[in-house]
């Protein structure tokens, strides 16, 4: 008779036990990668749609709006014809775009921050001034964007996007030649919850502002 090899329970009780460990190590991990990649994906593609903007202005020698509508979580992009900062179309013949972060980018994905505190601009100092409740502002008229025929901008803002599990990704507008810029704030790294008062000459230096990521 032969004698056939075989796992006994023990073995069978360790592996098992090793690949649950894993998991429970494992899967929190995922899920953090997966929602800094979404809300990065949605300030990244916002960005590049500024300035898609931007050199369509430029081109066919027309303003170019973006709306926002932050309770929607949305914004439009297009062409304006008539000057009342509403887009009307886009492109030679094309309807005027809409996107919607939630559907695109998941339900977490919204406009606004995560942050207890935090900066509004990149290099404020001291920083950790309260922006909990900052979504987007653009001069006079908050919610709306206008890129000129020359490449400039109706007004400096900024634009916050972030997800329920803690990243805030900042657009932000600071001169009026229309040169857009991304941020990652820097809480999000390693303290999720930063005191309101910080101060930016003592450790760590880098939860007082804004890591520029393009």
């Amino acid at each position: 008779m032969r004698k056939k090899a075989g796992f006994t329970l023990v073995e069978i009780l360790v592996v098992i036990s090793i690949a649950a460990i894993l998991a429970v190590i494992g899967v929190p991990q995922y899920g953090r990668f997966v929602a800094k990649n979404k809300v990065r994906g949605a300030a990244s593609d916002l960005l590049q749609n500024m300035r898609l903007a931007r050199t369509m202005a430029i081109k066919e020698n027309r303003p170019y709006v973006f709306n926002f509508n932050p309770g929607a979580n949305s914004y439009t992009i297009g062409f304006d014809i008539n000057g009342d900062s509403i887009p009307d179309g886009f492109g030679a013949a094309g309807p005027v775009r809409t996107v919607n972060l939630q559907q695109e980018y998941g339900p977490q994905v919204r406009f606004g921050t995560s942050t207890g505190a935090g900066p509004d601009q990149p290099t404020a100092c001291p920083a950790c001034t309260g922006i909990g409740g900052s979504t987007v502002a653009f001069g006079a008229l908050p919610l709306v964007q206008t890129f000129n025929t020359d490449g400039t901008v109706a007004s400096t803002g900024t634009a916050f996007l972030t997800h329920n599990r803690g990243f805030t990704y900042m657009l932000r507008i600071t001169y009026l030649t229309g040169k857009v810029d991304l941020y990652k704030w820097d809480g999000d790294l390693a303290l999720p919850n930063p005191p309101i008062v910080n101060n930016c000459n003592a450790s760590p230096v880098r939860y007082c502002g804004w890591t520029e990521v393009r």
